[in-house]
């Protein structure tokens, strides 16, 4: 699915970075991610120190796109390289005909249009590099902040799943973005 003559990292925008990650990010990547906050409704879990390195280090080296198989890159800051955030896709389908995508932004960052500006990025790098045919996005229902960005980068909301997410009923409200849309 990938051409693998070229990794399309990094890429730069006007106000950030998506790149690989690295052991050094660790301090930023664990601060952000023992927040509650930027943890509410996300699939991870805080992770200790070593396996937190370990995951940062096999993300710097790993295949991008590879089938099946969650790719994490940073968001970073265009001018000091710092680690504000990261998301991850991950190509699905019998025919990997579409990729799902999830992003975290430290919460000092949010409410500047920064995951929008990633967002739309990483959907662009999966529409150039890719065959998918489109892009997948879920979310809580009372997630309202994503649910407006994926509003923003053109996705559309296409069904709800009754879903229990960490042991609590809820509403994942699933958003669509397809090729050439």
């Amino acid at each position: 699915m990938i051409s693998r003559t070229v990794d399309p990292l990094p890429r730069t925008r006007s106000r950030i970075v998506l790149r690989r990650l690295r052991v050094d990010d660790l301090p930023a990547f664990q601060a952000y991610r023992a927040d509650p906050e930027v943890g509410r409704f996300q699939g991870w879990s805080p992770m200790p120190i070593p396996a937190a390195t370990a995951f940062l280090a096999g993300m710097n080296t790993a295949l991008f796109g590879v089938a099946g198989e969650w790719f994490q890159l940073g968001i970073a800051e265009p001018a000091t390289d710092r680690l504000i955030g990261d998301i991850g896709f991950c190509l699905c389908g019998p025919e990997n005909e579409h990729a799902e995508v999830g992003f975290s932004l430290a919460r000092e960052c949010q409410g500047q249009g920064l995951a929008t500006e990633a967002v739309g990025t990483m959907i662009e790098v999966l529409f150039e590099c890719t065959k998918i045919e489109r892009v997948v996005a879920m979310t809580d229902e009372r997630n309202l902040s994503s649910i407006r960005l994926l509003q923003r980068v053109g996705m559309k909301r296409v069904s709800q799943v009754n879903s229990v997410f960490r042991g609590e009923p809820c509403v994942e409200q699933v958003y669509v973005r397809h090729r050439g849309a």
